[in-house]
C-alpha cells in the first residue's frame, strides 16, 4: 500500500489551490443572486462507493492508529453520536430537542453502523440539519424583510458568545427565534457602526442568501466527510477522512505544482461570480493577454466547439474542477472584467500546464543592523522564511533525484546568502504549519554534522531513530529559529532538534504541540490521514501537547487560549521516552542569561515592542469576555472606546518612528498601508527579525568575549 509519511498540521488550514482556486474555510461560499425560498433542497442519500469505503476506514483506524486500544462499542457510539451531533451544529443554534429526541435510538447503534457501512441514520440526520438551516436562513429572510426599525436596538439584553459551552439544544422553534432575533441584533448593529453608509438589512440579505446557496447545492459527499471526520477524530485531532478532491489538495500542498491555469480564486462578495483574485507569476493565466486580476468568471468549456458551462452560483470547488486538468489541454474561459456592467465579456483560450506555487516555498532576505559605531562595520543577518515542510511526493516516489524540497530549496539559500557575506542565519518558521518528517530529518541535517534528529514511536511501542548520517552542514555559523503558536509538527521536529543540541537559539512564542505522525493510505474512495506514531526529540521529550518552549520568549499576538494541540479534547497525551542522544553544546545555555538580559533592556523603550506588549494585554482581555450588549449605545461606546485606544496606541508607535500621528480611523488606515506597501516593496524585516538578529549579534559578542577568556587563561596573560 503506497503511503506517505507525514507530520503535518491538519487543522491549520492547508495551502490549497484551485485553478488554482484557493479553498479556505470559506470556499463553498456562494450566491445565486436570487433563490426561490420555499424550494428545499432534495434529501442526500450516500454514494455507491461510500458503503464499502466506511469499512475500510473503520478497519484501517481500529488496526494501524496510534490509540487502536480505544474500542469500538456502545459507550463509544454514544460519544461518536454525541460528537457528529455537535460536529454539525457546534454552537447549537439549528437542531431542536426534539430532533435529538427523535435521534436517541441511534446512540447506542453508532458503532454497529460503522463496522457494516451503514450510512441511512448519519443521512438522516444530516439531513435534519440542512432542513433546521434551510428554514432558519428562509425565516431571517423573511424577518430582515421587515425593515430595520423592526429590530429593537435599545434593549438591555445580552448575547452569550460561547453559546456551544451552555451544553443546551433549543428546546423549539419559539427559542430559536428568539435566539436568531439576538443574533440579527448583534449583526446589525456591528455592520451599522463598521460602515454607517451600508444598509444593514441589504448587506445581511446577501449574506443569507449565500447561506441558502449553499444549503442548495451540498453534495452527499458533504454529509459522509462530516460523519466519517466524526467518527477519526475521535481518536486524535489529526486522523482525518480526505475525499477525492480534498486529497488532490492535499498532494498539491505538499509538492508545490499542479497542472493547471495558475490563478488564485474566490467567491465573490454578491452577485454569484467567481473571481480572480491572484494571478500566480509565470504560469499560463498570467502570461494569457486578457486575463487579469479582478476579472470574474462567468463561464468554462472544455472544447471549442463544446458550449460554455454557466458558472454563476456555483460552489467554488465545482468551478476549480472544472477549469483543473492535464498539462497541454485547453480550458475556455468567459469572463467579465471588475469594472464591467456584464454587456462586454471576454472569451479566452487557456493552455493548461504545471504551475509551481512559488508563494508557498522558502524564501530569502537579509537583514542589515546599524554600522557599529566604532568600526563602521555593517553586520548582515541571512532570513530564510519556510512556510512549510514540503516535499513532492510523487516524483520522489518516480526516483526523480532533483524532486522539489524544502531542504534543498533551503540549502540553496544558504549558498547564495554565504555568498552575500552573512554572519548569521535565522530560520522563520512562524507559521509553518507541518509537512513531511523525512524533510524535517534532512533540514536537521543541514545544521548539525551526524546524529539523531527525531525518535518515532508506533502503536507497538517500536522507537526508531531518524538521523543525519553525514558529516556535510550546510551553515556552522550562529543560528536562530523564530517561532509562533502557529509553528507546528515537523517544524516543531527541528526547531524541538535544534534546541537539544545547542545548535541554536530558538525565539518566538511557545509551538502548537502537534506531537504525531501521519500517513496516507489510498483507499477505494479517497484516501485516509491517518496517526500511526508519535515523535520525540532528542531529548526525549514529546511535543504533543506542550510544543517547544523558546529559549527567548517574544509578546504573544495570537490567542493560544484558543489554538493549540492543548485546546482538542482527544489530543493524545504528553510523555517522556529516553534520550537518543547526550550530545549537547552548552555555550547557549551559558550564554542565555546574558542574551536574555540584553533582549529586555534593548525592547524596555523599544516602540515596536512596546506596542506588542500593548496588543498581547488587549487580546487577554478581549479573551474573558462571554457576553456582548445588545444595546446600540452601549456597542457604540465600546467602539469609541476601542477605537480610541488603536489610535492612542498607534500614535505612540508612529512618533516614535518620526511620523506625524492621525487623527481619524480613516487616516490610520491609510497610513498603515502605506507602511505596508513601502514594507513589500522594500522587502523590509519586520520588528521581530530585526531583534531577532540583534540577539544573533549579541551571541556572536559574547562568544568572542568567551573565547578571547579562553584565551587568556590558557596563555596566564
Amino acid at each position: 500500500m503506497n503511503k506517505k509519511i507525514l507530520a503535518s498540521l491538519s487543522l491549520v488550514p492547508l495551502i490549497v489551490f484551485g485553478a488554482l482556486g484557493s479553498l479556505s474555510s470559506s470556499a463553498d461560499e456562494s450566491t445565486i443572486g436570487t433563490i426561490d425560498i420555499e424550494t428545499r433542497p432534495a434529501p442526500l442519500e450516500p454514494e455507491s462507493p461510500h458503503e464499502a469505503v466506511t469499512k475500510q476506514i473503520v478497519d484501517q483506524v481500529k488496526l494501524n492508529h496510534f490509540s487502536r486500544q480505544k474500542p469500538l462499542n456502545d459507550e463509544v457510539s454514544e460519544i461518536l453520536f454525541n460528537r457528529f451531533l455537535e460536529k454539525l451544529d457546534p454552537r447549537k443554534q439549528f437542531f431542536l430537542k426534539s430532533d435529538i429526541k427523535e435521534f436517541e435510538p441511534h446512540k447506542t447503534l453508532f458503532d454497529d453502523y460503522l463496522k457494516s457501512g451503514k450510512l441511512d441514520a448519519a443521512f438522516e440526520i444530516y439531513n435534519r440539519i440542512q432542513k433546521r438551516q434551510f428554514d432558519r436562513f428562509t425565516w431571517v429572510l423573511k424577518r430582515l424583510k421587515k425593515g430595520i426599525n423592526s429590530f429593537d436596538l435599545e434593549t438591555d439584553e445580552f448575547l452569550r458568545l460561547n453559546r456551544d459551552e451552555e451544553g443546551t439544544w433549543l428546546a423549539n422553534k419559539s427559542e430559536a427565534n428568539k435566539l436568531w432575533e439576538k443574533y440579527l441584533v448583534d449583526e446589525i448593529i456591528a455592520l451599522t457602526l463598521r460602515d454607517p453608509e451600508e444598509d444593514p438589512i441589504e448587506h445581511l440579505t446577501r449574506t443569507y442568501t449565500q447561506a441558502l446557496s449553499r444549503e442548495v447545492q451540498a453534495i452527499s459527499e458533504d454529509a459522509y466527510s462530516a460523519y466519517m471526520n466524526s467518527f477519526s477524530t475521535y481518536y486524535d485531532p489529526h486522523t482525518e477522512y480526505l475525499n477525492p478532491r480534498a486529497s488532490d489538495n492535499f498532494d498539491i500542498s505538499m509538492s508545490l505544482s499542479l497542472f493547471g491555469i495558475g490563478a488564485i480564486l474566490e467567491q465573490g462578495s454578491d452577485d454569484g461570480y467567481i473571481v480572480i483574485r491572484e494571478l500566480i507569476k509565470g504560469c499560463p493565466a498570467e502570461k494569457k493577454e486578457g486575463v487579469e486580476e479582478g476579472d470574474r468568471i462567468v463561464g468554462v468549456g472544455q472544447r471549442k466547439d463544446a458550449p460554455i458551462i454557466d458558472i454563476r452560483g456555483k460552489r467554488l470547488d465545482q468551478v476549480v474542477t472544472l477549469i483543473r486538468g492535464p498539462k497541454d489541454t485547453t480550458v475556455y474561459l468567459e469572463l467579465l472584467s471588475s469594472e464591467d456592467t456584464g454587456s462586454e465579456r471576454k472569451f479566452v483560450p487557456i493552455e493548461r500546464d504545471e504551475c509551481k506555487l512559488e508563494s508557498s516555498a522558502a524564501t530569502k532576505k537579509i537583514v542589515e543592523l546599524d554600522p557599529n559605531p566604532l568600526t563602521g562595520e555593517v553586520k548582515k543577518i541571512g532570513v530564510i522564511d519556510l512556510p512549510s515542510m514540503y516535499q513532492d511526493f510523487e516524483a520522489r516516489s518516480q526516483g526523480d533525484r532533483n524532486y522539489r524540497s524544502a531542504t534543498s530549496d533551503v540549502e540553496r539559500l544558504i549558498r547564495e546568502l554565504k555568498r552575500e557575506g552573512i554572519v548569521g542565519l535565522i530560520i522563520d518558521l512562524r507559521r509553518n504549519g507541518g509537512g513531511s518528517l523525512d524533510e524535517a530529518n534532512k533540514l536537521t541535517g543541514l545544521f548539525i554534522n551526524f546524529g539523531p534528529t527525531v525518535q518515532v514511536k508506533n502503536a507497538a511501542g517500536r522507537v526508531i531513530k531518524l538521523r543525519d548520517s553525514d558529516n556535510k552542514v550546510a551553515w556552522e555559523g550562529p543560528l536562530a529559529v523564530l517561532v509562533d503558536r502557529r509553528s507546528a509538527s515537523a517544524s516543531e521536529i527541528f526547531a524541538g532538534a535544534i534546541q537539544d543540541y545547542g545548535r541554536g537559539i530558538i525565539l518566538g512564542n511557545r509551538t502548537f504541540g502537534k506531537g504525531t505522525v501521519q500517513s496516507l493510505q489510498s483507499l477505494s474512495h479517497g484516501k485516509l490521514k491517518i496517526t500511526q506514531q508519535k515523535f520525540y526529540r532528542v531529548s526525549g521529550h514529546s511535543t504533543q501537547n506542550k510544543g517547544v518552549i523558546p529559549d527567548i520568549e517574544y509578546p504573544e499576538l495570537i490567542d493560544s487560549e484558543n489554538i493549540g494541540e492543548s485546546t482538542y479534547d482527544e489530543a493524545l497525551k504528553h510523555d517522556i521516552i529516553d534520550p537518543a542522544s547526550e550530545k549537547h553544546d552548552p555555550l547557549i545555555g551559558t550564554l542565555l542569561p546574558r542574551l536574555t538580559e540584553l533582549h529586555r533592556e534593548r525592547i524596555a523603550n523599544d516602540p515596536e515592542f512596546l506596542f506588542f506588549d500593548a496588543l498581547e494585554d488587549r487580546i487577554k482581555r478581549d479573551r474573558d469576555r462571554v457576553v456582548r450588549s445588545l444595546n446600540f449605545n452601549e456597542r457604540e461606546k465600546e467602539r469609541d472606546d476601542y477605537n480610541s485606544w488603536r489610535l492612542s496606541t498607534q500614535n505612540e508607535r508612529f512618533i516614535a518612528r518620526g511620523l506625524e500621528p492621525v487623527e481619524t480611523l480613516k487616516d490610520l488606515r491609510e497610513t498603515l498601508d502605506d507602511i505596508v506597501e513601502e514594507e513589500e516593496e522594500n522587502n523590509v524585516p519586520d520588528a521581530l527579525l530585526i531583534e531577532s538578529a540583534k540577539i544573533i549579534i549579541d551571541f556572536l559578542e559574547l562568544k568572542e568575549e568567551v573565547a578571547a577568556s579562553k584565551e587568556t587563561e590558557t596563555t596566564g596573560i
